[in-house]
């Protein structure tokens, strides 16, 4: 999770229209020792990065619900500045566990999915005191199931020992290139993802939506988000169809609305809760619902979603 952090405007205001004596300039050394100690302290550290652990009410994505019992999940990353102020490259990995037997039968239970990305980062600045840019992060992701993928239609089935079906291989089934734009301004920040998933099904995926960071109080931070989801017709396995290659025509897939709240309690460490509503939209996923034809997927038009946490940075 990415620390949150709150510009304290009032007080500005009132140093900028306060009528004190102005102090007597610093002689030529004191004020270039003084230039050197802040721009090291405002150079940007060489090695960074951030992540968060937290349980979960279910397995949520992109507005669907892939396990409706709880979870454990965790994601890591770090990343390297580049020079001359190009951005930043880094590494991260994302890991879950199903907190309950559900889902045991085909995927297994302890860290059934691992998902491991590159990235690059930048942010293109409208102006000199970096109020107002542009973000763009792109990165390509491995998703590795461990135990299990039912997907590759290929892939024999065996009977398993606790007499569910299970694959005979471990596979990796899927890889996305993504690329996330965000406007970065004092007020609501609009946001912008597509998802290019490259080996199942060639399928895009686009979301977009609105988000604001409010301070409440000392080191306490609320940030409501509203999302949408549209899909192409080829992207359809983390919805609920009938079957993961059943295509149903693209379209809206589904909505997110709710809040993040994040209390900064060290330097360096956080707690964070989260709820949403979520809400499938297209017709045909929500009939699936209603019939009972998502797979192994929750199978919920709607529904609440959340989890707790502790979020880290370096």
């Amino acid at each position: 999770m990415k620390k949150l952090m709150v510009a304290a405007v009032s007080a500005a205001v009132f140093a900028a229209f306060a009528d004190e004596p102005k102090p007597a300039a610093p002689d030529a050394g004191a004020q270039s020792e003084a230039e050197e100690a802040e721009a090291e302290e405002d150079e940007a550290p060489l090695i960074w990065g951030f992540g968060s652990t937290g349980i979960y009410s279910g397995y949520q994505l992109y507005g669907d619900l892939l396990n409706s019992e709880p979870t454990w999940q965790t994601y890591a990353e770090g990343n390297i500045n580049l020079p001359w102020e190009i951005g930043s490259v880094g590494v991260g990995i994302w890991l879950n566990t199903d907190l309950t037997d559900k889902r045991n039968g085909q995927y297994g239970k302890w860290f059934n999915e691992q998902d491991y990305n590159i990235h690059f980062d930048h942010t293109f600045w409208f102006d000199d005191d970096r109020v107002w840019g542009l973000g763009y992060r792109t990165e390509v992701v491995w998703y590795y199931y461990p135990h299990h993928r039912g997907h590759n239609p290929s892939t024999q089935w065996a009977k398993g020992r606790r007499g569910h079906y299970q694959s005979s291989v471990s596979t990796m089934t899927t890889m996305d290139w993504n690329h996330y734009f965000e406007l970065k301004n004092p007020f609501v920040t609009p946001y912008f993802k597509w998802v290019h998933e490259y080996h199942e099904n060639k399928a895009n995926l686009f979301l977009g939506g609105l988000k604001k960071t409010i301070g409440i109080a000392d080191d306490v931070t609320v940030t409501p988000t509203w999302e949408l989801v549209w899909r192409s017709h080829r992207y359809n396995w983390c919805f609920p169809t009938a079957g993961w290659s059943e295509l149903h025509g693209s379209g809206m897939a589904s909505s997110r609305l709710g809040f993040d709240i994040s209390w900064q309690f060290a330097e360096h460490l956080s707690l964070f809760a989260k709820v949403y509503w979520c809400h499938i939209i297209d017709h045909d996923l929500r009939h699936a619902c209603e019939t009972g034809s998502g797979n192994d997927y929750g199978q919920y038009k709607d529904f609440a979603w959340g989890g707790v946490g502790l979020a880290w940075n370096f």
